[in-house]
């Protein structure tokens, strides 16, 4: 624990992004991210964790694997962010309002909880492991989900030497397959996951030691193009499978 602080320190952290163990004290923000219907729409796995009871269990479950798992389990992300953006701090109306020392505060980077990032055992194969998030609306888009999903698989490859890592998602989470597409997957198609349809993923450990020597943006554009080209394919299976007709 921090000083005067009842949460953990980060064991794995970026300028913007710091992923730590879930406390207790995490059941609020859990509860209140899962009364957001956007959070839940297009989850395999939905529980009621916008009860606390749920969420205190949930918690449990998660501290338990902390200690069965080592290196393994659910962890809360939490993205670096100052209470005023580097904009806002330079307007004349702001830089007027507040003293020099409310203003230095104003800038500082720090924690607010953003959704979380795993690194679980599989349910249907417990001796392979599964990179997944879950993350707030307010971060969607922010880059973020690819951030943390490096970190694990650089802590899942290099630390752990583990030679694969898997992940699922809901089929019709384009967001998710856009994310997993440039985090160097590839699609193994749609498999049974919790008694639902989902679509899987794979990642061998040399392609994501290649695949991440590419810039970011490289790594999304081809993921663009895959992505495209993906959808191009299921469109056309569905017209021959409808005589043509959407």
């Amino acid at each position: 624990m921090t000083d005067g602080s009842p949460y953990p320190e980060p064991w794995l952290h970026s300028r913007r992004l710091r992923l730590r163990e879930f406390v207790w004290n995490d059941s609020y923000n859990l509860v209140q991210m899962h009364r957001e219907p956007r959070v839940r729409e297009l989850l395999v796995d939905d529980e009621p964790l916008d009860r606390i009871e749920t969420a205190l269990a949930f918690i449990r479950f998660v501290q338990n694997v902390y200690e069965k798992h080592p290196g393994l389990g659910i962890w809360v992300a939490e993205q670096m962010r100052a209470a005023l953006s580097d904009k806002d701090l330079q307007r004349p109306d702001v830089r007027e309002a507040l003293s020099d020392e409310a203003l230095r505060r104003a800038a500082v980077l720090r924690p607010r909880f953003s959704g979380w990032f795993n690194l679980m055992p599989m349910s249907n194969q417990p001796r392979e492991v599964e990179l997944g998030s879950r993350l707030k609306p307010e971060v969607w888009g922010s880059g973020i989900a690819m951030e943390g999903g490096e970190m694990l698989l650089n802590h899942a490859f290099e630390t752990l030497e583990r030679e694969r890592v898997y992940a699922v998602s809901h089929v019709d989470h384009r967001s998710a397959r856009f994310v997993v597409a440039a985090l160097g997957f590839s699609e193994l198609g749609i498999r049974d996951y919790c008694g639902m349809p989902a679509l899987h993923y794979c990642l061998e450990k040399e392609h994501w030691f290649s695949w991440r020597s590419l810039s970011r943006r490289e790594r999304m554009r081809h993921a663009f193009t895959r992505y495209k080209s993906a959808d191009s394919t299921r469109l056309t299976k569905r017209l021959h499978a409808r005589g043509g007709k959407l």
